[in-house]
């Protein structure tokens, strides 16, 4: 993670002297919901009882963390999906729902401010992150200011995302072909402009 992180700190610096996309996004892919929640806590934050009051606790990766002060950010930079919970269509577990409160709630509010004329009510919190996941770095849209996300399974198969600049395995890839298909769904070009040879430039 910290390797990882390092690296995208010098992208983000880069992206913050123009900002004329989204911001860069990190994903971490994991093998259950166990392994995911501990990874999200790490990254963006937890909250404890202590004497019977919530203290909460700064995640510890700065530009991922998802505490201000004594309350949650407004907006999460750091968001947990469950990919298999989402496809499923069975809605979230109440295990998740649990550790995702604090962001579901952000992401309720800021439906609100967006779409006024809509009532938050007629949706599910299921279907309300299945559209944050699906339009980060889409700008105008509830996931555009995300900057990691925390996966349990699988990206979904059509998930597009050309603001995804670094991917983090923490699960057992059986085949070479499973760890291409993680990084070939999170990985797209930023680019599609054609260059003095006709062609696409090399990304890396």
């Amino acid at each position: 993670l910290w390797t990882l992180y390092k690296d995208y700190e010098r992208r983000y610096a880069a992206w913050e002297q123009h900002k004329s996309t989204a911001p860069p996004v990190m994903i971490v892919v994991c093998n259950n919901t166990l392994v995911s929640n501990l990874v999200y806590r790490y990254i963006a934050g937890w909250d404890t009882k202590v004497s019977g009051q919530t203290i909460l606790r700064n995640g510890n990766l700065p530009l991922f963390n998802n505490v201000n002060g004594d309350g949650w950010q407004a907006y999460p930079n750091t968001i947990l999906v469950d990919s298999r919970q989402l496809e499923s269509g069975e809605g979230l577990s109440d295990d998740f729902k649990r550790v995702a409160k604090g962001e579901i709630a952000s992401f309720v509010e800021d439906y609100r401010r967006r779409y006024p004329e809509r009532s938050a009510e007629d949706i599910s919190e299921a279907d309300l992150l299945r559209e944050v996941m699906n339009t980060v770095g889409k700008a105008g849209k509830l996931g555009e200011r995300v900057r990691c996300v925390v996966s349990v399974s699988m990206l979904t198969e059509g998930w597009d995302v050309n603001s995804v600049t670094h991917i983090l395995g923490v699960r057992a890839f059986s085949t070479q072909l499973i760890c291409e298909q993680v990084v070939g769904r999170g990985l797209r070009r930023m680019s599609y402009d054609i260059n003095d040879a006709g062609r696409f430039s090399p990304e890396y």
